[in-house]
């Protein structure tokens, strides 16, 4: 049986957090999508009934492969309309992300396809996450921008998937051109205020360090 479209959005947020190598439990399921600790109780027990999700004894929520299977289908089709909004139509990261949010429904799994096949099977999304099917893992797990030390270059690889709930950071980065490929040098970190600042043709950018560290970069070898 199908999952509507908000058990859908739960279906994807465990799916972005165990690719993420993230311990699903509730409270991170509900900070994820912005919503209360009861309707997160209430959704995975409705995936459960429709053998799209478990719990275990220690409340950690995991994917049936039913679940896996629907949640990729969808991630899948999101990822390919950003990648169409934004590289053909020209919508920011924003912008891209909310209306592949429908799309994603909207899409069929073969207009998504010649979608893809038509942009050459793009690996990632505008944001460096793997397109199932396409590319199933991103290239490099390593260093997050608020671990860079001053001084040192680092070109930028991804946006950590559970970032991408944040529209406000998409169109920080997009605006300021922290973009998958883009170049940056660290200035500084100041802990006591909670910001880095980096450069980034020959302008200087500042993040706060929870946004910095959801950003992974690739050093760069000297």
């Amino acid at each position: 049986m199908p999952a509507s479209h908000g058990l859908d959005e739960y279906l994807e947020a465990v799916y972005i957090l165990e690719s993420e190598n993230i311990s699903v439990i509730g409270a991170r399921v509900a900070d994820l999508l912005g919503v209360r600790a009861p309707s997160v109780t209430e959704a995975v027990h409705k995936l459960e009934k429709r053998g799209l999700a478990a719990l275990d004894e220690h409340h950690v929520i995991s994917l049936t492969p039913q679940g896996w299977e629907r949640a990729e289908s969808l991630i899948r089709r999101h990822r390919i309309a950003e990648r169409w909004l934004t590289d053909v139509i020209g919508l920011d990261w924003a912008q891209a992300d909310e209306e592949a949010h429908k799309l994603e429904h909207a899409l069929s799994m073969e207009v998504a396809d010649r979608i893809s096949k038509m942009m050459e099977d793009p690996k990632t999304c505008p944001h460096g996450n793997p397109i199932p099917g396409n590319w199933e893992r991103p290239s490099y797990y390593g260093l997050t921008l608020d671990a860079l030390l001053p001084g040192e270059e680092a070109i930028m690889e991804r946006v950590l998937e559970h970032a991408e709930v944040d529209l406000t950071l998409l169109r920080y980065l997009w605006h300021h051109g922290l973009l998958p490929g883009a170049r940056m040098t660290m200035i500084e970190t100041v802990e006591g205020a909670d910001i880095v600042t980096v450069l980034r043709d020959g302008h200087e950018v500042s993040l706060g360090i929870r946004a910095a560290s959801k950003i992974q970069v690739r050093p760069v070898d000297k």
